[in-house]
């Protein structure tokens, strides 16, 4: 099953392989030609300015709070779960985030 096509309901983001597969999605539309509408199986008309905007409230989060875990990350964001781990993606894609194994979970934090 590829990234296109794998529901987002069978992603458990705690694990490495599905948050791998998180980023490789998130950075798949990321490239130049590839509409504002993203992920339509998870998410309906989803558009670059809400992630972005959600990437922002998380390197806001991190760059005042430091180094959180995803749950809590999350929690303070408060953005739903696919826009948030979209956002990530995409901070990761510009290299401005570092995420590590942490317990089941995993740390955020800025470069």
């Amino acid at each position: 099953m590829n990234a296109q096509t794998m529901s987002p309901a069978a992603f458990n983001p705690t694990q490495l392989e599905d948050f791998e597969e998180l980023l490789r999605r998130a950075a798949a539309c990321s490239r130049p030609g590839v509409s504002g509408a993203i992920f339509q199986a998870g998410v309906s008309k989803m558009s670059f300015n809400e992630i972005g905007q959600t990437a922002g409230s998380v390197w806001e989060t991190l760059s005042n709070e430091g180094p959180l875990n995803f749950a809590t990350l999350m929690e303070q964001v408060n953005a739903p779960q696919s826009l948030f781990f979209m956002a990530i993606g995409w901070l990761a894609r510009e290299n401005k985030l570092e995420v590590e194994p942490d317990g089941g979970d995993y740390t955020v934090r800025l470069k």
